[in-house]
């Protein structure tokens, strides 16, 4: 495969842009990571902050920008933070595509999220034209709009200045580098805290016979990488494992995991939280064609494994 010499990562900090620095590092040349602060992030060649990017030098012209950067929400509060998540991703959007512009860089990588479906697909169809007149999920709609904005800003520039934008629709990432609180941590990985805590029972907060597609981030970093070797495509694509668990399944396996087995109890969703949709089942075969040299995504229980390892260590 070939790699950029140069790769500048917007949201090095957060949850999937450390595990694409994990997965990238002393593979590039240059791994230029952005986030608020400028603070370094282990692994990149140079941090700098996303109100410095002008003190970067010129770049490679065969460089390219991932945009994985986003208003990171607490799921114990997604629906009352959600106008604060609409303005923040539409103005980073903005930015990302600002600095590509000025930079006469070309090849974009951005996350995106099964969000943007409608509420009323029972598949979440990639293949399938996404139907703007129909609204997303109530829960989570500014969220979802603020994704769908960048799949369009995506198409817009294409057709205004030749930029190449693949979005990647991630449906419910977990792994390493997530938050250490579980309240706020996405679904899987706070299951995994969970599992490792002391206590009599497991709490479900939410119906345990809601499905999801949980997707490794060490496998969503991979497929990022992979097509960086992709030139003049735009296009949308899920990033999902193709086949949906139960809610009370993934914490027996988060439980199998960490080696703690207990009795399930549940109970009603926080105050403020997104309650969610029954079933979300994506298809995973459109990313199989447009990057056939993806490895196979891991099981369930091979990522939980990996995940319960770096957190043991992370929560010492």
């Amino acid at each position: 495969m070939s790699l950029p010499d140069a790769v500048v990562l917007f949201g090095a900090s957060g949850f999937i842009g450390r595990n694409i620095v994990h997965a990238l590092a002393d593979r590039v040349p240059l791994l230029i990571g952005v986030n608020s602060s400028g603070r370094p992030v282990l692994g990149c060649t140079r941090t700098v902050a996303a109100h410095a990017l002008e003190e970067l030098p010129p770049l490679p012209a065969n460089s390219v920008v991932v945009h994985v950067a986003a208003f990171r929400y607490f799921a114990s509060r997604a629906v009352e933070q959600q106008a604060d998540i609409v303005g923040a991703n539409l103005a980073l959007t903005d930015l990302v595509y600002r600095f590509a512009l000025q930079r006469g860089i070309s090849e974009l990588r951005v996350a995106s999220s099964s969000a943007v479906y409608p509420a009323e697909w029972p598949v979440l169809d990639d293949d399938r034209p996404l139907d703007l007149n129909l609204w997303p999920h109530e829960g989570e709609a500014g969220y979802a709009w603020s994704k769908r904005w960048g799949e369009i800003a995506a198409e817009i520039w294409r057709r205004r200045s030749g930029i190449n934008t693949v979005s990647f629709r991630l449906t419910n990432p977990y792994g390493p580098f997530d938050l250490l609180d579980e309240g706020d941590a996405h679904v899987a990985t706070a299951f995994v805290i969970r599992a490792l805590n002391d206590g009599e029972d497991f709490e479900i907060r939410g119906d345990p016979s809601a499905e999801r597609d949980f997707v490794f981030a060490g496998d969503v970093a991979a497929a990022f990488i992979e097509s960086m070797a992709l030139r003049g495509v735009t296009d949308a694509v899920n990033c999902a494992a193709g086949h949906t668990t139960r809610i009370d399944d993934l914490a027996r396996v988060a439980m199998q995991a960490a080696g703690r087995q207990r009795a399930l109890r549940t109970n009603p969703p926080p105050p403020g939280g997104n309650t969610g949709v029954k079933l979300r089942r994506p298809t995973a075969a459109r990313l199989r064609r447009l990057l056939p040299g993806l490895l196979p995504f891991r099981s369930l229980e091979d990522g939980m494994r990996e995940t319960v390892a770096w957190y043991r260590d992370a929560l010492r």
